[in-house]
């Protein structure tokens, strides 16, 4: 065998180790890194206090689960979890489009819109956390 030839196996086999994203562990940790990140962005906002305060930090979290959704879309996952990733996704662009509506009435002032919208962030934060958990990546939603 030539020396280019092992070489070349050599370093075939080293850029096959490398992690590449493919793998069931690099799926969820990847995830739960980009998942880690978007909580903490969101956790930064605090509680607001106000319809000022409602109005920016929806947008700000909207936000961040935007980026957050971005991020996971650039995942692979494992095909036995593929279908399950789609739906935690779905879940995900629900939940920004909650965020939304909650500062959508927040701009009306309108304190029975905020906390209807806020109820059914409550429902797909609980969609989500379940979703999670079937895509193989529950920490995703522990917090």
């Amino acid at each position: 065998m030539s020396l280019t030839r092992i070489l070349v196996l050599v370093l075939l086999a080293l850029l096959a180790g490398c992690g590449g994203g493919d793998t069931r562990e690099s799926y969820v940790a990847d995830a739960v890194e980009i998942c880690d990140a978007t909580t903490e962005r969101i956790k930064a906002l605090g509680a607001p206090e106000s319809f000022t305060d409602t109005q920016l930090y929806a947008r700000r979290a909207k936000d961040a689960v935007s980026d957050g959704i971005g991020d996971l879309r650039e995942l692979t996952p494992p095909p036995e979890l593929e279908d399950s990733f789609t739906r935690y996704l779905a879940t995900l662009e629900q939940r920004r489009r909650q965020l939304d509506l909650i500062a959508a009435a927040a701009d009306r002032n309108s304190m029975l819109d905020v906390q209807k919208a806020g109820s059914g962030l409550d429902v797909l934060n609980a969609k989500a956390r379940q979703d999670a958990r079937r895509a193989g990546i529950a920490a995703c939603e522990a917090g």
